[in-house]
């Protein structure tokens, strides 16, 4: 089995990464104060005062390949950069990327050897979720399911589509294999990187089970175009975190997020003048069916959250019309934490107001010479800006 960090999922969204990322642009981690990486991220780094933020969180920043230790430093890798600039890659490109990269063993742990038989448990989760779609099963499946896959077969993730078909027979049996893991610590370590990964925008997770959210077709294009970060390895493990990262650029992972069967069509309706891939990526979070789903069996509304129209009054026919809207950086993904996938950043927003709120994002950009937020508080400050700006319905 895999291993992975634990009980610090808050430490692996998407928009901390990139706090952290450039943060260590200009700061050596290693030598760094908990009271500088909380006022540059905002995140509480918590540790005894014995332990230095490097001792408690390194490996978290390893496993994401952000960084390495060199000559006694901490050194930013190519990722780190390019996470660190606003804009330039999705959520969805950089954890596609991360997922193809991570290896059993890893050189963010110990026990590194470039000799070992390497497998890619991330990567075959991924594949074993997408191959179960495009065959047509149903798109949710236990994180134990996967796991247990994972265990029962000797796939190292590299495997095509035919031979993971091979493999789907009882979902039942590997479920079982999951949860019969007799370490516990690391059925938990596996279970949260799934967590980690489902951040990824067609992706969902609640509580033990993930879903997948693509057609059957863009399931299919996406599985295909998954590839593994192979060898030959170095004999260090820093210097390997550094080659995998060499491996990263901005338009690494562009032939996989196409989403051709949704997300051209989506970009026109949703209100954006164009569709760059960091709108797309936003918009695909806000058409994830089962997010949608989700929400409003938690919270029934049927009110606008910007010109609170209540949708159910004025059409009485329909329960509501209302879209969702992610208030996070354009690039970012859902946010996840123990339980799943968190809601603290979607508002329902009437099909009007929502184009409204693309259309300001896309004329604030503009004016500021920028592709995407830099933050979740720059974000949700423009959001704020439509909300203020609303001067309420006009009849003509």
């Amino acid at each position: 089995m895999w291993r992975w960090d634990q009980g610090r999922l808050s430490y692996f969204q998407f928009d901390a990464l990139r706090q952290v990322a450039s943060f260590i642009q200009t700061n050596d981690f290693k030598t760094a104060t908990r009271e500088q990486l909380q006022n540059a991220t905002g995140l509480a780094f918590r540790a005894p005062e014995t332990h230095s933020p490097w001792r408690n969180y390194s490996r978290i920043l390893k496993l994401c390949l952000l960084v390495s230790e060199i000559e006694g430093f901490a050194q930013a890798t190519p990722i780190a950069s390019i996470l660190a600039r606003d804009g330039l890659v999705t959520c969805d490109e950089y954890f596609h990327f991360l997922i193809c990269a991570f290896t059993e063993p890893s050189p963010a742990l110990n026990n590194w050897s470039p000799a070992e038989n390497f497998r890619y448990p991330l990567l075959f989760s991924l594949k074993y979720i997408l191959a179960k779609i495009a065959m047509g099963k149903i798109p949710v499946t236990s994180l134990d399911e996967i796991i247990g896959a994972y265990r029962e077969s000797d796939f190292d993730g590299t495997e095509n589509d035919e031979q993971f078909i091979a493999i789907m027979r009882d979902d039942l049996l590997y479920e079982n294999s999951g949860k019969s893991i007799s370490h516990k610590d690391l059925q938990r370590q596996a279970r949260e990187s799934l967590k980690v990964i489902s951040q990824i925008s067609y992706l969902y997770v609640k509580n033990n089970d993930m879903i997948v959210t693509l057609d059957r077709e863009d399931a299919h294009k996406v599985f295909q175009n998954l590839s593994a970060i192979l060898g030959p390895r170095e004999n260090d493990k820093d210097a390997e975190i550094q080659r995998l990262a060499s491996f990263f650029g901005n338009d690494t992972t562009d032939i996989i997020l196409g989403y051709p069967s949704t997300a051209t069509e989506d970009t026109v309706e949703s209100g954006f003048v164009e569709g760059s891939k960091v709108k797309k990526t936003h918009i695909i979070i806000e058409r994830n069916k089962r997010l949608r789903a989700e929400f409003f069996s938690k919270y029934p509304l049927a009110t606008c959250d910007v010109c609170s129209l209540d949708t159910a009054k004025t059409y009485p026919w329909v329960t509501r019309i209302l879209d969702l809207h992610h208030l996070l950086p354009l690039s970012s993904g859902t946010r996840v934490e123990k339980r799943g996938t968190t809601f603290e950043d979607i508002v329902p927003v009437c099909p009007n107001c929502h184009r409204a709120i693309h259309r300001f994002y896309d004329a604030w950009l503009a004016e500021n010479e920028k592709i995407d937020f830099k933050d979740i508080k720059e974000a949700r400050d423009v959001y704020q800006g439509v909300k203020n700006r609303f001067t309420g319905w006009i009849a003509g």
